[in-house]
């Protein structure tokens, strides 16, 4: 590794024994500038399935593994994959929002990106997983770049937006290979009834295997323990919640 994680804490929203937790670097290369991905499982399960889990607008961080792994639980290997670079790690809101408005603006760059950290999930040796049974997930920003992989035609049985924007330049899900999970908090001030009402129409238009959950008590940001504004907060019932239904939802898709 070549940053020193807290692997106990990981270990415990993980639900597993520090002493049975793996965590690897995974490294990639796109157009000349390096990745690097943090890959985790249980060493004990050796979970056969992936789940590619993009971070907020933070990135990779601490606090963003520990939110995967207490989000997506010890049944997968977890991917938690890196959109903008080994040198671009953000500290603060403004460095963050530059970074996203720019990749959010150029979707085709978006898409690359995440096509290329998948490859990565793909192609690493530190776990021998079943290439036909991987998903995709992501927060707040990351839960955009999880649904432009999806509308990519990536080979994903199944992609999770938690509190991220539905919104696309391009709103045509009939490419997407599996179903569609979509946890929102109804509160949320960046994802207007609009535009849910635009992502329903492109999703039903696709005839996708597709759920929409709305939370109504939570806004942004609401497996975001340090979030705490207006309409952008952390709400733990929702929290618990969402990783139910999502670890449901990959126990079906993955299985």
């Amino acid at each position: 590794m070549s940053q020193a994680w807290n692997t106990a804490a990981i270990a415990e929203k993980f639900g597993i024994d520090a002493a049975d937790l793996a965590v690897e670097s995974i490294s990639h290369t796109l157009d000349g500038v390096e990745y690097e991905n943090v890959l985790f499982f249980s060493k004990s399960k050796a979970p056969r399935s992936g789940v590619l889990s993009v971070p907020n607008y933070f990135g990779i961080r601490q606090q963003a593994l520990e939110i995967a792994a207490a989000t997506i639980g010890s049944g997968h290997a977890v991917f938690v994959a890196d959109v903008f670079g080994k040198s671009v790690r953000p500290t603060t809101g403004d460095e963050a929002m530059a970074v996203i408005v720019a990749l959010k603006k150029d979707r085709a760059e978006l898409r690359k990106r995440m096509s290329a950290a998948l490859d990565a999930l793909r192609t690493q040796t530190a776990i021998k997983l079943d290439a036909g049974k991987l998903g995709a997930c992501g927060f707040c920003f990351g839960g955009t770049a999880a649904l432009e992989l999806a509308r990519a035609g990536a080979d994903v049985r199944g992609t999770v937006s938690l509190h991220g924007a539905l919104d696309t330049p391009t709103p045509d899900g009939s490419k997407i290979k599996g179903a569609v999970l979509v946890l929102h908090g109804v509160q949320d001030p960046s994802v207007p009834r609009e535009q849910v009402n635009a992502f329903i129409d492109e999703m039903s238009a696709a005839k996708l295997d597709w759920q929409l959950l709305n939370y109504g008590q939570a806004g942004h940001s609401f497996t975001d323990p340090d979030a705490n504004n207006p309409g952008f907060f952390y709400h733990k019932q929702t929290a618990e919640r969402a990783a139910v239904a999502l670890q449901n939802f990959f126990g079906e898709q993955l299985a």
